[in-house]
């Protein structure tokens, strides 16, 4: 039985999607394998800590990564590899 993904490792997926390139939502929901209603739960968060900026692209909303956000990746991919030279499984 595949484990549940923890909401901060989903936080960090959709961080990483969105340092890669600016996207939209269709593009996030499919590369981190998340729902339309978890997405928009995390997104207003992600928003109101500044980590990412909704931008508008003609009819549809992009994505794209803030420097604080980079900053946050940075420092999460430090403590994931710490975590993991632990055996423990951030």
């Amino acid at each position: 039985m595949r484990k549940k993904r923890s909401e901060s490792r989903i936080v960090f997926e959709i961080l990483s999607i969105i340092a890669k390139e600016e996207c939209s939502v269709s593009l996030i929901l499919r590369r981190a394998n998340v729902s339309y209603s978890k997405f928009k739960e995390i997104e207003e968060n992600l928003l109101k800590k500044k980590l990412i900026k909704k931008n508008s692209d003609g009819d549809k909303n992009v994505y794209e990564i803030t420097k604080e956000g980079r900053e946050f990746l940075k420092e999460w991919r430090k403590f994931k590899r710490l975590m993991e030279m632990y055996g423990f499984e951030p």
